[in-house]
């Protein structure tokens, strides 16, 4: 019997520790988002983009014109030519 009371007693004294624990965390949360002008911190690193800047869908794929693509083209051929001459010294 004291076997079985030992083991209650301590789950109690252990949910006592965590509440306070829980306690303490929530604590935490809110001075958190208080400095965060009312929002929790959920990402690091650069603010997401504006919804005025998410005009296009995902998975539309842009279209170069003729032109763009022959200057790209061009572009990619003159660099792989001054490699190869650099290559052949």
């Amino acid at each position: 019997m004291y076997g079985v009371q030992n083991a209650v007693d301590g789950l109690r004294r252990a949910e006592r520790e965590l509440l306070a624990q829980l306690t303490g965390v929530r604590a935490a949360l809110s001075s958190l988002a208080g400095a965060a002008g009312g929002a929790v911190i959920g990402r690091r690193g650069r603010p997401p983009k504006s919804t005025a800047s998410r005009g296009r869908k995902i998975g539309k794929r842009r279209r170069l014109s003729a032109k763009a693509r022959a200057a790209i083209s061009a572009a990619q051929k003159a660099r792989w030519a001054k490699q190869k001459a650099s290559a052949k010294k």
